[in-house]
């Protein structure tokens, strides 16, 4: 079974975690993995890992755009007729915000420069976005060890009955449970994107 490559953590590092030196059921884990993955995509709400695309919006401003996460912009446009068809390039339109890049944090907007001669229109679908969505070629580390602990606490339930993580000291006891554990939640919350994927 091949590896997939969408994931944010690797067999080996869930193996390394669980102290598990055999082939047994690396097949099991891989499939965790990814499953964790596409979890941690919906907690989240916008992609980590890098998706070039084309995505509408409606601008938050005329000269601002919210937008889900993105490492690179390739071209903003506008509705420029009103026919959710005709789109304008517009030159004018930057990442932001600006220090993103230099923290290692994704961009999360688009604006307008203020001499900007053209401004976004307020309607549904009004502003259209080709970018690299996510977060890099990479996952962020923080991402990494989150797909790490939760991955290895859904395979410890499923092969014995699911051996406790304890939550902290606010968490009584230990916790077993379907979705995200608190601490892996907490890990991601500076990754949440309220926006949602592709937010119109």
């Amino acid at each position: 079974m091949p590896a997939p490559t969408d994931i944010y953590c690797t067999e080996d590092d869930v193996k390394t975690e669980l102290g598990i030196t055999d082939s047994v059921d690396d097949d099991r884990i891989t499939r965790i993995v990814h499953a964790v993955s596409r979890q941690i995509d919906d907690y989240v709400g916008a992609d980590i890992q890098p998706l070039g695309q084309t995505r509408y919006y409606r601008a938050t401003g005329p000269w601002t755009v919210n937008t889900d996460p993105f490492t690179t912009l390739t071209s903003v446009a506008y509705d420029s007729a009103g026919d959710w068809s005709t789109y304008t390039v517009i030159s004018t339109g930057y990442a932001s915000p600006f220090n993103a890049a230099n923290k290692g944090k994704a961009y999360t907007q688009v604006i307008l420069s203020p001499l900007s001669s053209n401004l976004f229109p307020m309607h549904e679908r009004g502003v259209r976005v080709i970018a690299t969505f996510g977060y890099g070629a990479t996952a962020p580390l923080v991402v990494k060890e989150a797909c790490i602990m939760q991955s290895s606490l859904v395979y410890r339930q499923q092969v014995s009955g699911g051996a406790p993580i304890t939550g902290g000291a606010e968490f009584s006891g230990p916790i077993i449970q379907a979705g995200l554990h608190p601490m892996v939640r907490r890990m991601l919350e500076p990754y949440r994107h309220g926006g949602g994927l592709g937010a119109a």
